[in-house]
């Protein structure tokens, strides 16, 4: 496991445009107010100016300026600094400000580039990080070299240290207490419809969906006969449908929908066990994460799935080829 951090500085370009901007703005500032407040006049009345001319006083006034705004500005760009390690990233920017953290670095599920034209031609950019734990990226600003440290950060995500693989190893009944999470998600059944009160096929795409979502970025936990309120419903009324009413039934009857759906080679990734809660049986499927792109096929339409917060949603062509290529390709 990879435990040394990774520490990205600003891009030195930054401490040139900042001191270009801020020389413009207060070279001339101790001129200006010497002719506004007539700051020469009072001068040459005083007993100074038998000594020093009027101009070499603005001189080394205008010289102390410009020190201190070097140093202000070196400052300004030297000091904050985003701190990478495998279970977060933050933001340092020393002295009174405390560091802050801004994503978990497990949860990363995509990095895009962004470069304006200097940033092109000076080789600095902005990382935009999409996770599954947070509706909007976090933005690492003013990286030099952003592809290669996007591919480094990339390199430190480590799925494992992930909630989703401690949830697996918590009891179901800890999993309901705690409600939906990105991790974690509740489905009544796998094919009794409720509300018209009989078999219905179609309830098998909202719980492949989530399966596919789960494996296309952290993994997760699917708890099949438990209502979206946390309200074990139990297996029964799908076990009533099924020709063999047990679990081997049940389970053959995922399996069927699993392969159609997404697939019998992605099988290997979601482990199911059927524990008792609250005197029902329930279905869990553990997943983990997919080393490749999965997809799911519903009525003759694919769909690429990812986990965001505690919903899983589907990506148009453009958004799930930059998902696949940042997340499955490493970037390139």
């Amino acid at each position: 496991m990879k435990s040394t951090n990774l520490i990205i500085k600003l891009s030195p370009f930054v401490f040139i445009k900042r001191l270009a901007v801020l020389e413009f703005i207060f070279a001339f500032l101790p001129t200006v107010l010497a002719l506004v407040f007539g700051v020469e006049r009072y001068y040459a009345a005083s007993i100074a100016a038998r000594t020093v001319s009027f101009s070499i006083v603005l001189t080394a006034v205008t010289t102390t300026i410009q020190i201190f705004i070097i140093a202000l500005v070196f400052i300004w760009w030297y000091v904050p600094s985003y701190v990478v390690s495998t279970e977060r990233i933050t933001l340092v920017r020393g002295g009174m400000f405390e560091a802050r953290e801004l994503a978990r670095t497990y949860a990363i599920t995509q990095i895009e580039v962004a470069q304006g034209a200097l940033g092109r031609k000076f080789d600095y950019g902005t990382l935009a990080l999409f996770t599954s734990d947070a509706a909007q990226p976090v933005h690492l600003r003013d990286v030099p070299n952003p592809a290669q440290y996007a591919r480094l950060i990339e390199e430190m995500v480590l799925p494992e240290l992930a909630p989703q693989a401690q949830s697996k190893s918590l009891p179901p009944q800890a999993l309901i207490a705690a409600g939906e999470t990105q991790h974690v998600e509740f489905k009544a059944s796998l094919q009794w419809d409720y509300r018209q009160e009989k078999r219905n096929k179609d309830l098998y795409e909202p719980v492949m969906k989530n399966l596919a979502a789960f494996m296309n970025t952290v993994g997760g936990v699917v708890l099949i006969g438990v209502a979206d309120d946390g309200q074990v419903l139990g297996l029964t009324p799908d076990y009533q449908t099924m020709g063999k009413q047990d679990s081997d039934g049940f389970e053959n009857v995922f399996n069927m929908a699993f392969n159609t759906m997404i697939g019998a080679e992605y099988r290997q990734f979601v482990d199911v066990s059927f524990p008792v809660v609250a005197g029902q049986e329930i279905c869990m499927a553990a997943v983990r994460p997919s080393p490749e792109p999965v997809f799911l096929t519903h009525k003759g339409e694919e769909r690429f799935y990812i986990r965001t917060g505690n919903t899983s949603q589907w990506l148009t062509v453009s958004k799930a080829a930059r998902f696949i290529r940042t997340r499955f390709n490493g970037g390139g």
